[in-house]
């Protein structure tokens, strides 16, 4: 019978645990390069945490939410851009897709330094101007941008064993740093000098990893001809970004200014423990951009049933059983009311990570705007929680507003995507 079926060319469905094998098989880089920074992650979430207490921990929240906004909003994912580049012209602008990160960054400095301004002019923050630490942190800022130009170049060549040691030696590096100054002196100034240092040197570890790796012979794209070859697909992916960035960078702000920051520092510790979700969920986006780059019919029915729910069921099991425990051995006591935003959280993580595949299936099917869409519900349904669940709920309340929004969100996308193959 099983002759027959392959002489009639008819295709014998895979068991789940052959597609989990070969899945694991074509990700193991990128999966234990994001185990790796998870792992060192809830390390330092469990140094820096203990050591610098919930009020402290959620001012560190409050900052790293307005410069990230700032950043963020101009070079997000311009890895996509990279890719898409790579994708629809031959010309060899790494040069001038490096010149264009850098200008990008010098923009997020000045937009971060304004919004720190006026957040401080407002009496917002305790601070009456702006520490040279968070000066010193903003500028450095800047060299983390060439890790998109990094991102982009090799999801495109394919190359995830490079592209995971390189992510896997600064994540390392960062918490090296982190860890030391921490337990040097632990004060907010120790903590952002080390991040400042690790944006540096992470710059360098990737500016040098480009050029050697550079082995594009065509004509090289002048920074006037990269800016007329982007501009179109930039626009779509700013608009996209900027949508998202809200909830996903103010969340911690929002709790900050309108309630306190011990509030967001408890929030905050949830917030990093269901991280490790999205790590999962990065450590696949490589890998899926590149299977729907080379294989328009990719079977995503299938990924979903054979491996992100066995996955999630796993996920979910081992919050539910062990979360108060390993939010008890991780953060510490002081930090135990931050166990239900976390469960809470945790269902919007869920959700997101068994649909991420509609993220880059719109992206390279040209239905970015659908996306954003999606976004910009996430966005409204954030807004307009937060402000009724905020008083009452305080960070329980944020945390209903993320998830809620994640997972209409995704709800959208989903639909986009079937009514888009029915038309095919």
């Amino acid at each position: 019978a099983c002759m027959a079926c392959k002489r009639s060319g008819v295709q014998i469905p895979s068991a789940p645990h052959n597609n989990m094998k070969e899945f694991l098989f074509e990700t193991k880089e990128l999966i234990l390069s994001q185990g790796t920074i998870a792992v060192l992650a809830i390390v330092q979430i469990r140094i820096v945490a203990k050591s610098l207490g919930p009020e402290s921990y959620g001012i560190i929240g409050v900052y790293l939410g307005i410069i990230g906004l700032c950043f963020r909003f101009l070079s997000s994912r311009n890895s996509d851009l990279v890719l898409i580049n790579y994708k629809n012209y031959d010309g060899n602008f790494l040069r001038s897709s490096i010149i264009f990160e850098l200008c990008m960054g010098l923009f997020s400095v000045f937009l971060s330094l304004i919004l720190l301004i006026i957040t401080s002019n407002y009496e917002l923050l305790d601070v009456k101007s702006i520490p040279n630490y968070l000066l010193l942190f903003i500028f450095s800022r800047v060299f983390l941008n060439l890790l998109e130009v990094f991102k982009g170049t090799f999801t495109y060549m394919g190359d995830m064993q490079t592209y995971s040691v390189v992510e896997s030696i600064v994540s390392i590096l960062r918490f090296v740093l982190v860890v030391f100054f921490i337990l040097q002196n632990p004060t907010i100034e120790n903590f952002f000098i080390a991040l400042s240092l690790h944006n540096i040197l992470t710059g360098l570890i990737v500016f040098f990893v480009l050029i050697i790796s550079n082995k594009n012979k065509n004509k090289k794209t002048s920074f006037k001809e990269y800016i007329e070859i982007s501009k179109n697909n930039f626009f779509k992916i700013r608009t996209d970004q900027a949508v998202g960035l809200i909830p996903t960078q103010l969340d911690v702000v929002v709790i900050g200014l309108l309630t306190d920051f011990y509030s967001a520092g408890i929030y905050r510790v949830a917030r990093k423990l269901v991280e490790p979700v999205n790590y999962i969920v990065v450590a696949f986006s490589p890998w899926m951009l590149n299977k729907i780059n080379e294989d328009g019919k990719f079977n995503f029915r299938k990924l979903t049933f054979n491996i992100l729910i066995p996955i999630s069921v796993g996920i979910i099991l081992m919050y539910v059983i062990l979360g108060k425990d390993i939010l008890i051995f991780i953060a510490g006591s002081d930090y135990i009311s931050s166990y239900n935003p976390l469960l809470i959280l945790l269902m919007g993580y869920i959700v997101y990570l068994l649909f991420f595949w509609t993220r880059h299936y719109l992206f390279l099917n040209d239905l970015i705007t659908q996306h954003t869409i999606g976004r910009l519900i996430y966005l409204l349904i954030f807004i307009a929680l937060s402000f009724l669940l905020i008083d009452s709920l305080k960070f329980n309340g944020i945390a209903i507003s993320i998830a809620s929004g994640m997972i209409c969100q995704k709800l959208f996308e989903i639909y986009v995507y079937f009514k888009t193959k029915r038309t095919q």
